[in-house]
């Protein structure tokens, strides 16, 4: 019982580490400083945190997070900054609850402890990524302000119950890798879009394709995919228009090479701008609902898009394109409808 306590204790610590590092060394070391903890036998290693010198460095520290935490994509680039610094500090407090032990139980420990730490710091950081696609700033600070308040409430939790800790630990790993490929899709969009609205459109539509699609292209549009029945939302891919006539998504997921042909026939389309994205939404006549999102940087050149698929539409099914309720094609501006660039070798 003895070594699982310690384990809980430890790992407990990494994931709070993960979170808010600062929070976690401050108010451990200073519970331990006023004796409002009393540190087992085996906790001794843990003393060193009520080091005067270790409290006045770690509450400058967290007075700084806790102002960056609270103001939007400033938050981001903090926790990008503190993607290596929180799994290290995590792997420190491991360290140090773990006591002295054999030098290969050491690695261990630091093994396990900066990968709970990693585990719990990429989840906070996909979620302010995701927080930041909202235009208003009260959802950082609801964020923060809860984060604050799981790490003080989660000390006092390690500490009175190291066992249940434990096993909860070892769920939340589980959990996140198990559902780690859709939070890396969704974080990965969301930080692409982000980036891209500070970069200039292009002026044409390009013919840049992964290199295993063999059709002969005219133009290739990069974006994500939506809400796609038997796909998933975020899959990094293009939009790609062929010679024949003919339109696909291509992309990867989880590895895999995905193919997968819009029928232009009768089809419908919706264009819905909004802050990071322009969503397209597309509705074939079989009845299927496909989604796709574009970055800003690349919704400028939609318009060409869209007219080679009307274009195409009509030469196919004989008949115009209808367009759903939404914002007009002409709202959005394009120099050139179409490609003059070339495919990248």
């Amino acid at each position: 019982m003895e070594t699982l306590q310690t384990l809980g204790t430890a790992l407990g610590l990494s994931a709070l580490a993960g979170i808010d590092l600062y929070i976690t060394v401050f108010f451990t070391g200073l519970a331990i400083h006023l004796g409002w903890v009393q540190l087992a036998p085996q906790l001794q290693g843990l003393s060193v945190l009520g080091d005067p010198v270790v409290l006045v460095v770690a509450g400058v520290m967290l007075v700084v997070e806790f102002v960056i935490d609270k103001c939007p994509y400033a938050d981001s680039g903090w926790d990008t900054i503190h993607t290596l610094v929180r799994p290290i500090g995590g792997a420190i407090l491991g360290l140090k609850a773990l006591g002295s032990v054999d030098p290969a139980m050491q690695v261990v420990g630091a093994l396990l402890g900066g990968s709970v730490a990693f585990t719990t710091h990429a989840t906070k950081a996909g979620t302010r990524l995701v927080a930041n696609t909202s235009p208003e700033p009260f959802s950082n600070i609801v964020l923060s302000v809860g984060e604050d308040a799981t790490v003080l409430g989660g000390l006092w939790f390690v500490f009175a119950h190291p066992v249940i800790t434990l096993f909860l630990v070892i769920a939340f790993v589980t959990a996140f890798w198990y559902f780690f490929p859709k939070f890396f899709r969704m974080a990965r969009a969301h930080a692409t879009a982000i980036l891209h609205r500070f970069h200039r459109p292009p002026t044409a539509l390009p013919v840049i394709v992964p290199e295993f699609f063999t059709e002969k292209v005219e133009w290739a549009l990069p974006c994500f995919s939506g809400r796609w029945k038997g796909l998933g939302r975020y899959v990094r891919g293009h939009l790609v228009a062929t010679m024949p006539g003919r339109l696909f998504f291509v992309g990867r997921k989880n590895y895999r090479v995905c193919v997968r042909e819009i029928a232009l026939p009768n089809i419908r389309l919706q264009v819905e701008p909004a802050q990071l994205y322009h969503r397209i939404v597309l509705q074939t006549e079989s009845g299927e609902t496909i989604r796709l999102r574009f970055t800003r940087k690349y919704a400028p050149l939609l318009p060409g898009a869209l007219r080679w698929v009307d274009a195409t539409a009509v030469t196919s099914s004989a008949s115009a394109l209808r367009l759903s309720r939404g914002t007009p094609r002409d709202r959005l501006e394009c120099e050139s409808p179409y490609a003059t660039t070339t495919r990248r070798p």
